[in-house]
């Protein structure tokens, strides 16, 4: 098992990524001062690369998690991890402003588990849900015309928090001769926080008013449960005169959800005066209204997605790779559902359309990586869940990315290591909103394969 300690030195180290204090980058977003904050790409880097396309994909060296019923492709015990960043660039119309931001941030860890020959398959994961990060500075000049005095206020918004999610998921695959059909459950629990604070000021007006601090910390956990299935259909089948190889068509048709969850929320308020100390630390002068512990749920809507992809396939006795692949799919939320104590916020019903392909020049051969590598390109458009200026954003970007593998492919060793790359590149928000948002994201994935659980026939 010549992966086995390489491997448990990524995994320890991905988990010190997850759970670490420290902030990665200069993240900040006013969009994530809604609901739960900005959700995080949840597909697998293969599927980034084409659109984010999830429902009917599946792929033997990638754990497609957003569909469990995926997991009966995978033929060996494989490890996948990966890291993101993206740069975003805000632009603000009244008043005319603009804000770069980067941030680094790890995107999943998984563990895929073959449980026998049945094409019955184990998955655990870990990901990131949500993020808050935003800081907003606001001044306004106030004028009191009865005495013909002038004076500001200057407002500091702030947030930060998130979501991560840990869970357990099993697909099966039962296999005829020209179909087949897959189930697959994925459950798991989920925590987090959300801190957002608002601070007054009154600069040249220091003496009669002091600074004053609201703060809402609330933390929420609670479980979810994600089904799904894909219905796969042999089109055709037949073998290449020339390379000797088998070729095969397929037709996928898949769909998963998330079932509507009821979080649990408990929220700390602050009111509070404050100065700063000379080093530039808060100092609480008087506690206003101190409320700790308040109960309440936090009711997040279901979500669907529905698609289908087509496939070619070619092989031999030993294996079957994919040469090619497109499809297409829908994603659903009605977010207008959603409530926090009872109270709706800032958002409205997403949609997203996406569409994307895969190809691989010579997935067969012991050819060049840029022969043996796979290609990716996607498009997706909709609107986002987050409604600030209650003109709606809609979202759209392209997408591209690139898989190879370290090593050529050996069929009889069943080991491979593979890094995955996606780049992203799209805005959201339009000439209706105030606010707009161009953002490029890249990520970088690595997908294992290892000889666990696999019964020796030689020693």
């Amino acid at each position: 098992m010549q992966l086995v300690k390489p491997t448990a030195n990524y995994i320890f180290f991905f988990l010190l990524l997850f759970f670490s204090p420290v902030a990665f980058g200069q993240e900040n977003s006013p969009f994530s001062r809604y609901g739960l904050g900005d959700l995080y790409p949840q597909q697998h880097i293969t599927s980034r690369g084409m659109g984010g396309l999830s429902a009917a994909y599946s792929n033997y060296q990638a754990i497609n998690t957003l569909n469990p019923a995926s997991y009966g492709s995978l033929s060996w015990v494989t490890y996948d991890f990966s890291l993101s960043v993206d740069d975003r660039t805000l632009r603000s119309d009244v008043p005319v402003a603009k804000y770069n931001s980067t941030n680094f941030l790890p995107s999943y860890l998984q563990l895929g588990i073959p449980l026998n020959r049945k094409r019955t398959t184990l998955v655990f994961g870990l990901r990131s849900y949500t993020r808050v990060n935003y800081s907003v500075e606001q001044s306004k000049t106030l004028f009191y015309d009865s005495l013909g005095v002038t004076d500001s206020v200057h407002n500091l918004y702030e947030g930060d928090g998130g979501m991560n999610q840990v869970f357990a998921g099993i697909g099966k695959t039962w296999a005829g001769k020209n179909v087949s059909f897959s189930l697959g459950l994925n459950a798991g629990y989920e925590w987090g926080s959300k801190n957002i604070s608002t601070k007054i000021d009154f600069p040249a007006d220091s003496l009669r008013y002091y600074m004053s601090n609201s703060t809402d910390t609330s933390h929420f956990w609670g479980l979810f449960f994600n089904p799904g299935f894909q219905l796969n259909l042999k089109l055709k089948e037949g073998i290449n005169a020339y390379t000797k190889n088998r070729e095969r068509y397929h037709l996928t048709i898949g769909g998963s959800g998330t079932f509507e969850q009821e979080l649990n929320v408990s929220k700390i308020i602050t009111r509070e005066t404050f100065y700063y100390t000379d080093g530039g630390a808060m100092r609480q002068l008087d506690s206003v209204l101190k409320i700790a512990d308040t109960a309440g749920k936090i009711n997040v809507p279901l979500t669907y997605t529905a698609g289908f992809m087509l496939t070619k396939t070619i092989g031999n006795t030993a294996f079957e790779l994919n040469k090619w692949s497109i499809g297409a799919e829908y994603t659903s939320t009605k977010w207008t559902k959603y409530r926090y104590y009872g109270l709706p916020d800032k958002l409205s019903d997403s949609w997203f359309l996406r569409a994307g392909v895969e190809f691989s020049p010579s997935p067969l051969t012991n050819g060049s990586v840029l022969s043996r590598g796979t290609y990716r390109l996607g498009y997706y458009t909709g609107q986002d869940y987050i409604n600030a200026d209650g003109n709606g954003y809609k979202v759209s970007a392209y997408t591209f990315g690139f898989s190879f593998n370290l090593r050529r492919f050996r069929s009889y060793d069943r080991q491979f290591t593979t890094i995955n790359t996606a780049v992203e590149v799209g805005k959201r928000g339009s000439n209706v909103n105030n606010i707009t948002e161009n953002f490029f994201k890249l990520s970088l994935g690595l997908s294992l394969s290892d000889v666990w659980f696999i019964k020796r026939k030689y020693d």
